[in-house]
């Protein structure tokens, strides 16, 4: 939402008092980085529509997509957070090089290579820097998923096969 519109949307789409949304204007004014006033108006509509509880899988499930780090997650959050992403049949053994080339994150060993000794590769939020590096049991997720993330947005998803 536009930094512009934030108090408006708290005061018609919320409950709550005045004041609150006074203070969070005032916090908005001051630092409008910290994003406040919007994580307040984000918090009060999932949890009047579905409440605190899928709130809360929604923050840690954020939170896990912005720090790369997924080992807090279990399988069917794992599925829900990337069911839109394409799931790559993994192997124990694959080298790190092959598996970023099978899933399009790598268009040759080259670039493999490059991304990896560039520290650009991560393993369910672990840096992976060693090109000799292979797929073992304890990269799988909840015995089932391993999470790739090349650079900061990019990610990849693989399926124990």
């Amino acid at each position: 939402l536009e930094d512009s519109m934030i108090i408006s949307y708290l005061k018609s789409l919320t409950f709550l008092s005045k004041e609150e949304i006074e203070e969070l204007e005032k916090k908005h004014l001051e630092h409008p980085e910290l994003r406040e006033a919007h994580k307040a108006l984000a918090k009060e509509i999932i949890t009047d529509l579905h409440g605190i509880d899928s709130y809360n899988k929604a923050v840690m499930m954020s939170e896990a997509l912005f720090t790369g780090k997924f080992t807090d997650l279990d399988r069917s959050e794992i599925a829900e957070l990337f069911k839109d992403y394409n799931k790559v049949e993994v192997t124990n053994g694959t080298n790190i090089l092959d598996l970023l080339i099978n899933m399009g994150a790598a268009s040759s060993k080259r670039e493999a290579r490059e991304f990896v000794m560039g520290n650009a590769v991560s393993i369910n939020g672990e840096k992976v820097t060693d090109i000799e590096y292979t797929i073992s049991e304890k990269d799988f997720l909840d015995d089932a998923y391993i999470i790739i993330r090349r650079g900061k947005k990019n990610y990849y998803i693989g399926m124990r096969g």
